[in-house]
């Protein structure tokens, strides 16, 4: 083996990487699919029983008890003229094989329209998740997400 690692060490080294990038691909496609305004989407990517709350200013603003909820909450916000999610780095520490938590920031731009002029809304997000693998398969079981700032203004169409 190379780099000095032995057999089994070389195994689970892979192993866990592999599960490293099957998270951030998990919560990248959370961003992608809310871009899309796809909260259908989300039975992909949380756990029936998933348990989601969500903070605004550090007080507590929605608790969400399984995905169907957090479905149906997100789909009431009404979609976006456009959005953009963009995800920056994730922090994951494995319990186990199956079990991980992890921190990951991120930055939501949408713009909606507001008396005939488009407004942007940009939304610096942490979230806290808690991760558990179920038949092969990645899945976030908590949710804790924190709006840390929002700034809004309106924009300028200079095109």
């Amino acid at each position: 083996m190379g780099c000095g690692v032995a057999g089994s060490e070389y195994i689970e080294a892979l192993d866990e990487l592999k599960a490293r990038q099957e998270l951030k691909a998990l919560v990248d496609s959370y961003a992608n699919e809310s871009d899309r305004n796809n909260q259908d989407y989300y039975v992909n990517v949380f756990t029936e029983d998933c348990h989601v709350r969500v903070y605004f200013n550090n007080k507590l603003g929605m608790d969400l008890k399984n995905v169907h909820d957090l479905i149906k909450a997100y789909k009431g916000f009404g979609a976006a003229k456009e959005s953009f999610h963009m995800n920056g780095q994730q922090y994951v520490e494995f319990q186990d094989s199956e079990h991980a938590t992890g921190t990951c920031y991120a930055l939501a731009h949408l713009v909606n329209e507001k008396n005939g002029k488009d407004v942007l809304a940009v939304h610096g997000v942490r979230y806290y998740d808690k991760y558990v693998k179920k038949n092969g398969k990645w899945k976030i079981a908590e949710r804790e997400q924190y709006f840390v700032f929002s700034d809004t203004r309106e924009l300028k169409n200079e095109n």
